[in-house]
């Protein structure tokens, strides 16, 4: 269900004739409240642009289980940042072989994405400056980059020391639902 809410909240589904639309957005909202951390839900568009179908439901665990959806968490022991919580050793390999932003460098942002225009505006609404690790767009990118594509095949590992947490979706799914009742 996770994978469907995200599809939904991303694309704000289209109902399918046998309800009306304001319930059917009703009841799919629902439905996902009950299935994807809310958190994560302001980022269902990133997670359905860079992650394949069948890996999503996978990312949104690992993204709850590192940082409860926080793309400002930090881990001082190591330096652990942003949703999908990157070292900046890791970071900096995802970015060299794709010719991305590196670690610690400064990104505009307009509305959450990257600003590349080179028009000016008459205002500053939307627009961001940050870190490049702390932005949501940049580090699911990353993750389903490394997840998805660095290795030639997907893979997970190098989120292996939350896999307690993530990996049955049973046990997930009571953790965070607990969680979000505190």
């Amino acid at each position: 269900m996770i994978t469907e809410c995200i599809i939904f909240l991303a694309s704000f589904g289209v109902p399918d004739g046998t309800h009306s639309a304001e319930n059917y957005y009703i009841e799919q909202k629902q439905q996902c409240d009950i299935s994807v951390p809310s958190p994560l839900q302001d980022h269902a568009g990133l997670f359905y642009e860079f992650f394949d179908e069948e890996n999503i439901d996978t990312a949104i665990r690992i993204s709850w289980c590192e940082s409860r959806g926080k793309s400002d968490a930090y881990r001082s022991d190591n330096g652990d940042t942003g949703l999908m919580q990157f070292v900046h050793w890791t970071w900096n390999w995802v970015a060299e072989k794709y010719e991305l932003p590196m670690w610690d460098e400064w990104v505009i942002m307009r509305w959450g994405r990257p600003y590349t225009d080179e028009k000016t505006h008459p205002h500053n609404i939307g627009f961001e400056q940050t870190r490049v690790q702390y932005t949501p767009y940049y580090n699911v990118l990353f993750a389903s980059l490394l997840a998805e594509d660095i290795y030639g095949y997907t893979r997970w590992v190098d989120w292996s020391s939350s896999e307690w947490c993530w990996e049955d979706k049973k046990k997930w799914r009571k953790s965070w639902l607990r969680e979000s009742k505190q």
